[in-house]
């Protein structure tokens, strides 16, 4: 302990006798500052609400900004916007980690010779870039993501005042889509698919559940479309999955067709070859059969997909027989420079399904929506700042120099650019290569809109007072106009950024919008779209290259086109179907794995006409023979988590940037293709153990993640009923729990006879046919809850601090060894190619009532309360894991470190939750079943209706119950018969995770129902 002097001994006895001088000198004095006059919409300890929306990705869902006290703590889905309803995923859940980056830029900033970022005034900025602009106005460019609506607006005139370009690029575009639409119904915008309806569902790669056209929205109608309990007799809806590897979506699919990469365009219109023919001369669309559909017979597509022709002609008879089919077009993975032809061919399948109308809206385009530029005007660009044809450049969200592909040399370009400004909010490659800094303000301190689809119009409001120094992107810009001067200088608009989005907002009751999150009516279609096929050409895409192995490029589920590997939460949250995290990797077969001698950590040598890069394997059994995939998003040399700058190595990059490997290719539309390559793949003999937290995939026969077909759940198959009746009910009734005089004795006060227990015992209940294991509940504990990101060096050592994790079971199987190489390595991979049976299982703290943790603590830091949750006392806990070492579901977690000094790095304490503990070094912690919301209901119930008011069934939404878009859990008190908790943990579906070790759990899992392929 550091010496302390008399003196300073005494000033800290006299603040605290216990807390401060047993803290020593290392802690800094904290000072309460009262307000002197209480803002009236702030009342201290209470959460104030602002609508917004997110801008993390296209979809634009709304959010509400828990703040307390003036500071944005948590983000919550709204639940009156039309698209998410009230959920979010986990990138939105991390966006709150943007207003708090330690990579964050405080204010302007000028490179010096000596390359190094110095502070300088926004006045000097500004005037430095206005005089760079006069000398040459044609040589100015803007070139950066979409800002927003009236942002957009602001940028356009910003451009025709200064006589300057302008480029948008987006590295996960819909061009190919909107260019499909048009060619196939004339109209040029983006289709909305409807879900909720449907009876059978085909994904050529989209990946409805991860990275799809509306993850959220998709997520919460595919649940409702399939929801047992409403479709009881025939289990709902059907997907059908298309795609060369086991993908999240995949993996919630009822059959998985391994298709050749590419040949998506060319399936769909085999199906609907297929689909017409078996409809006969009754359907509508029969001419087709001797036009656009006359090469694509179910044997000449059998023999480009790499799928039996009699599955063809099954599948296309039952969507032909199906009520409501529908079909989402190819995704980001699998652009190809065909994709214009694939996406059209999916659109035509539509029309011949009768999804248009119906589940297919084509939208009317979005009156006053500026025309989206495609990728190709970004490689001309870059030609042109080769060339020297521009001398500024201004970049705004976005990072080009990392999500370009190298091939296309825009780095390099960026160096014979006179002037390069960036408008990033945090550190990224592009704002590494600028000579000015004027950073944006982070989301949560911004004004702003935008119009994500037809109808829908979402409102962007500041939450709390910018962070530092900084100034909205709008605003710079027009303070850069003005500044150059000139007669186009004086129709910009007047005032600030705030002021014109409050004049867009002049036909609306900007008020209400605002509290509503926006303006929201449905989606207007197209007057004009009428369909037309004579113009589809569909063919396979050809690859460059002579590799062996096609690379599938596929867009990581968190850290997307990369802008989430800024987030350490993101960084954190391991991948759904790999459980990789800080890493990057790539999946090869189980026979690929053979011929290359090769095992999961094995460092291999990916090589294409691109160039080459080094990434470890992860060996499966799903995926094809002839595919390498790798995810996008890791690879950065800049950003404290982005790089491995946050284990002390600045500049070193954390993964791999799989666009190293690209050649930059366009599809028809001149939007960006990702399925361009062939690679080369050797192993290098080298071996680097992956961070992960699942080296099995086998469950070994434990009950942990259940499943029971749909004929026995309805008593139709008499064997697998009676095989399958410890699965689906075991020994041990939930729904008796209320009545157990033995449980409640449980919850008595020691040596207590004849006390009433308590009123409410807590519990949860998470539906495993609902749940895609999307991980979103999982964000949503670690910022709800406080819960350190403890980085890649202790996710290595196997010490996560999550509280919730979710287990990913192939089947029931019985037990397999790990082989013994002296590595930590995965089992060998119990998936199959084409074959589907994968349970996600969220495990937590089961809150158990006879809770084997409890009686091995040698100090009761861990105990019961009355109302059965498991408690901690996080001051009385002496860190001997006595308890962890006896959970059987390892759901405790150790404080190796003092996190609350390591692991939250400046601002970044700002934004925890002031209701929720930081726990230190040596404390045990674990999920709380969020008690403090449990108390914030019961002090609520207690206002309303007296010290003995109940509190209200559905009063209260842990934080992963809130999040979940499939609405998979679910929260309330057992001893309410008639709550949907105790109702949903009745159901015959329900089981209790190891319930023969008697720890009686308040978590019922409910089983999954396996309902068999489409056909």
């Amino acid at each position: 302990m550091p010496e302390i002097a008399r003196r300073d001994f005494l000033k800290l006895v006299g603040v605290s006798a216990g807390g401060a001088a047993a803290a020593g000198c290392a802690e800094k004095v904290e000072q309460l500052i009262p307000y002197v006059v209480q803002p009236e919409e702030v009342t201290p300890g209470k959460p104030v609400f602002y609508a917004s929306s997110c801008t993390e990705c296209s979809v634009g869902c709304g959010i509400l900004v828990k703040t307390r006290e003036g500071r944005p703590i948590k983000l919550e889905g709204n639940p009156e916007h039309p698209v998410n309803k009230g959920k979010l995923c986990s990138k939105a859940q991390a966006s709150i980690g943007r207003t708090y980056s330690p990579d964050r830029f405080k204010g302007p900033l000028r490179r010096d010779a000596g390359g190094a970022l110095l502070p300088i005034t926004w006045d000097e900025a500004i005037a430095q870039i206005a005089e760079a602009v006069k000398k040459s106005p044609a040589g100015v460019h803007v070139l950066g993501g979409d800002p927003g609506d009236t942002a957009n607006t602001v940028i356009d005139q910003v451009v025709a005042a200064l006589g300057a370009q302008r480029t948008t690029y987006i590295p996960f575009s819909g061009e190919a889509l909107r260019e499909a639409a048009r060619l196939v119904f004339g109209v040029a915008s983006e289709p909305v698919f409807d879900l909720s309806g449907a009876d059978l569902v085909l994904d050529f790669g989209a990946e409805l559940l991860e990275s799809g056209p509306s993850p959220v929205e998709h997520q919460r109608q595919w649940a409702e479309a399939r929801d047992i309990d409403a479709h009881a007799l025939d289990g709902g809806a059907r997907l059908v999955y298309v795609g060369s590897r086991l993908s999240l979506t995949a993996s919630s699919s009822d059959q998985w067709l391994a298709a050749r990469p590419g040949s998506e365009g060319v399936l769909a219109l085999a199906l609907a070859h297929a689909a017409v023919k078996a409809a006969g001369a009754a359907s509508p669309h029969a001419a087709l059969l001797s036009g656009a559909l006359a090469k694509f017979d179910a044997d000449t597509a059998a023999a480009q997909t790499d799928i039996a022709a009699d599955v063809i002609r099954s599948l296309g008879a039952a969507l032909a027989r199906a009520n409501s089919a529908l079909a989402l077009p190819p995704g980001v993975g699998v652009t190809s420079r065909r994709a214009v032809g694939a996406n059209a061919a999916v659109l035509v399948l539509n029309q011949v399904l009768g999804a248009i109308g119906r589940s297919v809206t084509v939208s009317a385009e979005i009156p006053g929506a500026r025309a989206r530029a495609k990728y190709a005007d970004v490689l001309a660009l870059t030609k042109r700042m080769q060339s020297g044809g521009v001398s500024v450049l201004l970049v705004h969200n976005g990072n080009p120099a990392y999500s370009l592909p190298k091939a296309t040399g825009f780095s390099e370009a960026l160096a014979k650019v006179g002037l390069v400004v960036s408008f990033a909010t945090a550190a990224d490659e592009t704002s590494a290569l600028a000579q000015l800094v004027l950073p944006d303000h982070a989301p949560l301190e911004s004004w702003g809109d935008l119009r994500p689809r037809s109808g829908v119009r979402g409102a962007i409001q500041p939450s709390f007072k910018p962070l530092y120094d900084t100034q909205s992107l709008a605003d710079s810009l027009l303070a850069i106009a003005r500044k150059v001067g000139g007669a186009s200088a004086a129709a910009l608009p007047a005032g600030d950024f705030h002021s014109i989005v409050n004049a867009a907002w002049a036909d609306t009751d900007a008020r209400a919008a605002l509290q509503r999150g926006g303006v929201f009516a449905a989606a207007v279609p197209a007057a004009n779209a009428l369909f037309d096929a004579s113009k589809l050409d569909v063919a396979l895409p050809e690859l460059s290259g002579s590799g062996e192995f096609t690379l599938l490029a596929f867009p990581h589920i968190t850290l997307g086109d990369g802008r989430g590997a800024a987030l350490g939460l993101l960084q954190e949250v391991p991948d759904a179907v790999t459980h990789v995290l800080w890493e990057s990797w790539a999946e090869i077969s189980v026979a690929t794995a053979a011929k290359l001698g090769a095992e999961t950590g094995d460092i291999l040598t990916v090589t294409t006409g691109a160039g080459d890069l080094e990434v470890a394997a992860y060996v499966r059994g799903g995926i094809r023979d002839d595919v390498i995939a790798i995810p996008t998003g890791q690879g950065h040399t800049v950003g404290w988590y982005a790089s491995k700058e946050e284990v002390g190595m600045p500049g070193m990059a954390r993964g791999v940037n799989v666009a190293a490997l690209l050649s930059g290719q366009t599809d028809e539309a001149g939007g960006q293709a990702w399925l361009t390559e062939k690679a080369a793949v050797s192993n290098t003999g080298r071996h680097r153990r992956l961070p992960m937290l699942q080296f099995s995939d086998n469950k070994r026969g434990r009950q942990l993640g259940e499943a029971v077909t749909l004929a026995a759940l309805n008593g139709h198959d008499e064997h697998a009923a009676h095989h399958g009746a410890h699965e689906m009910r075991v020994e041990y009734d939930p729904a008796a729990d209320a009545a157990d005089e033995q449980y409640e004795r449980t919850f008595q006060a020691r040596g207590q006879k004849n006390v009433k227990a308590s009123d409410y015992r807590w519990g949860l209940t998470v539906d495993l046919d609902k749940c895609t294991g999307c991980s979103a509940c999982i964000t949503a504990c670690y910022v709800e809850n406080n819960i350190p990101v403890v980085g890649e060096t202790e996710i290595r050592n196997v010490r996560p601090m999550t509280w919730l994790r979710i287990d990913r079971w192939i089947g029931d199987g019985e037990t397999d060894f790990m082989n013994e190489t002296g590595r930590i390595q995965t089992a060998p991979s119990r998936e199959k190619l084409g074959e589907v049976d994968v349970r996600n299982a969220p495990i937590m703290c089961q809150q158990c009532g006879a809770a084997p943790c409890e009686p091995v603590c040698p100090v009761i830091a861990t105990y019961h309360n009355e109302e059965g949750l498991n408690g901690m006392i996080y001051n009385r806990c002496i860190g001997t894991r006595y308890c962890a070492n006896n959970c059987p579901y390892k759901v405790r977690r150790y404080n190796y470190f003092d996190n609350q000094i390591t692991k939250w790095p400046s601002p970044m304490e700002l934004g925890l939750n002031p209701d929720v503990t930081v726990r230190g070094q040596g404390v045990m912690e674990k999920c709380t079943f969020c008690v403090q919301r449990i108390q914030f209901a019961r002090q609520d119930a207690k206002n309303l209706g007296g010290h003995n008011a109940v509190i209200a069934d559905g009063a209260i939404q842990t934080a992963c119950q809130q999040t979940c878009p499939s609405n998979a859990i679910s929260f309330g008190n057992l001893r309410d018969d008639a709550s949907a908790v105790s109702l949903k943990a009745d159901s015959k579906r329900g089981y209790h995770a190891l319930h023969v070790l008697n720890t009686r759990p308040a978590v019922t899992y409910l089983s999954k129902v396996v309902r068999g392929p489409a056909v």
